[in-house]
């Protein structure tokens, strides 16, 4: 799991000098593998103890397995690549960090919810959510897509906390899926999100939570942005593999 998963993850138990440090640290990630903590805790001017404790609240053991994570995720491969390098690279990451990812809670609430919705806006999310439903239908499970402003208003009156809302979303700031599951969290609907690997509100919001890196191009041949989003794919082909395996132990 990267740092900005852990964030995500426990970011209702952040204050704001646990925002502060994770702030210099997201922007100085190079520099801070290599600084001991009572050099991090002045470049923050906070105190050493406080250091430690934001690492604590992270689940990590101490500050030596926050700077192990600094150095791995330094270890990646950035600008100098070329774009074939650099998508082949971003593909490499989401397998393994699905690979390595364990998935149990996910796949129980797969089984024991009554209905699961899956919710995106755009034609990349429409993509995905075809290809989610239909990958999961051979598994004999049924997913429900809300393709439109009105169906998700629908969905809100029909769900309760028996079933799962999957959103998709590139960024996680998307205004009217941030308002959308706000009101799941009020009715206590889990959510499970797809989104980038970033600190992002949707990833907060989520009970669960899923990631792609992804890699944007500025310019191509006609001066164009390009996005590759393949990465979405990877994900849910190896979800799917990794639920038939889950299946095939519980019936063993």
């Amino acid at each position: 799991m990267r740092l900005e998963e852990l964030i995500n993850k426990y970011y209702d138990q952040l204050n704001d000098n646990d925002f502060h440090i994770w702030n210099y640290i997201s922007k100085n990630k190079k520099e801070c593998d290599k600084l001991a903590i009572d050099q991090l805790a002045f470049k923050c001017n906070v105190s050493r103890t406080t250091i430690l404790r934001f690492a604590q609240k992270l689940s990590l053991k101490g500050y030596s397995e926050l700077k192990l994570y600094l150095k791995l995720e330094n270890k990646e491969p950035k600008e100098n690549m070329d774009q074939t390098e650099m998508v082949c690279a971003t593909y490499n990451k989401v397998i393994e960090s699905i690979k390595n990812k364990d998935c149990t809670e996910i796949f129980e609430k797969f089984d024991s919810a009554r209905n699961i919705y899956i919710y995106g806006v755009g034609m990349v999310q429409a993509s995905i959510k075809k290809e989610l439903k239909r990958i999961f239908m051979t598994a004999g499970k049924i997913l429900y897509d809300l393709s439109g402003y009105q169906e998700s208003d629908i969905s809100l009156n029909l769900a309760n906390s028996q079933d799962l809302f999957i959103i998709i979303s590139v960024s996680g700031e998307n205004k009217f899926l941030i308002d959308f599951a706000s009101q799941l969290q009020v009715r206590n609907i889990p959510i499970l999100s797809i989104t980038k690997l970033k600190e992002n509100t949707l990833s907060q919001m989520s009970d669960y939570n899923l990631y792609i890196s992804s890699v944007t191009f500025l310019e191509t041949i006609n001066e164009m942005s390009y996005e590759s989003v393949t990465s979405y794919f990877i994900l849910i082909e190896i979800l799917f593999l990794k639920y038939v395996e889950y299946k095939n132990g519980k019936e063993e």
